[in-house]
């Protein structure tokens, strides 16, 4: 169902912080203990290199800032996670080490990764100006990302084939977010924070997913949870399993509910927003969805 994609959307954030692989193998490198691993690098990194409004959204379309911050905040994530040497050079090695370690039940995955990360060694040839330090060496493993991801290839065909797929939702879905955060009510933290299913708390936060929500029509003008266009985007995803399309409605009914509850902002629906996130989160996996 729509808001199940919704709320995994924010693995999409996630993954622009984490070299290629992990596009290449989200579900399976998605895992509770590395994400957490990495959500927090980032929050650690971010407090020396702070990442505004623009410069999401600018990521999110796969696009590096020229700011050199933004690349400061890969190399110092790349570092931590051990996908960058202490001289600011793409470790193959360490890559790999972390494909092996989550993918060693997949023989084929794991080959694939290896050889994804060795089409970007070449990163190490690139002349940069800023040495050991890995700013700008950061910057040309992001885009060598972008460029080798199969991920990247495979997008426009897969919305010809399908239609409507899950990451495309979850892109979508961020660009809204990110839309609705133009006067920067949440920060990048507090972005980290609601990727890693954290229910946000703040007013402000509420009342971005609301807009976003809103604007997904997963939640309608009376600020309250959309029940109907929820089983048809029910239907949209379903992709032949009926077991699916049937779990996808009893979730649907059973976050319907949170309309009961009395709220203090009416029709501005940020107090609800809060409650179908708490509700997606809590029950998708109960369900058989995947956060």
């Amino acid at each position: 169902m729509r808001t199940i994609s919704l709320v995994t959307m924010w693995n999409s954030l996630f993954l622009l912080f984490t070299f290629g692989v992990f596009s290449l193998n989200a579900e399976a490198l998605t895992m509770d203990d590395l994400k957490q691993k990495y959500v927090d690098n980032i929050l650690e990194c971010s407090k020396q290199y702070p990442v505004d409004r623009a410069d999401a959204e600018q990521l999110q379309n796969r696009i590096m800032p020229d700011k050199e911050s933004v690349r400061c905040l890969f190399a110092c994530v790349y570092k931590l996670a051990g996908m960058m040497n202490d001289q600011g050079e793409l470790s193959v090695e360490g890559v790999n080490a972390i494909s092996r370690k989550y993918l060693a039940e997949d023989p084929e995955k794991l080959k694939k990764s290896e050889q994804f990360t060795e089409a970007c060694r070449s990163v190490n040839d690139a002349p940069v100006n800023d040495g050991t330090r890995g700013c700008d060496r950061a910057a040309l493993i992001f885009q060598c990302t972008i460029d080798k991801s199969p991920d990247t290839r495979r997008r426009s065909s897969a919305v010809e084939l399908n239609g409507l797929t899950e990451e495309e939702l979850k892109m979508e879905f961020t660009k809204l977010v990110m839309k609705c955060n133009k006067d920067g009510q949440m920060d990048m933290t507090e972005l980290v924070q609601l990727q890693n299913y954290v229910v946000p708390t703040k007013q402000s936060a509420k009342c971005v997913l609301a807009c976003a929500y809103k604007a997904a029509e997963v939640m309608n003008a009376k600020g309250e949870y959309d029940i109907d266009h929820a089983y048809k985007v029910a239907e949209m995803m379903k992709n032949g399993d009926e077991k699916r399309l049937v779990n996808a409605k009893k979730m649907a009914d059973l976050c319907v509910k949170v309309n009961e509850n009395s709220v203090s902002d009416g029709e501005k629906g940020c107090d609800r927003a809060a409650m179908i996130f708490k509700c997606t989160v809590e029950n998708a996996p109960k369900f058989g969805f995947k956060l």
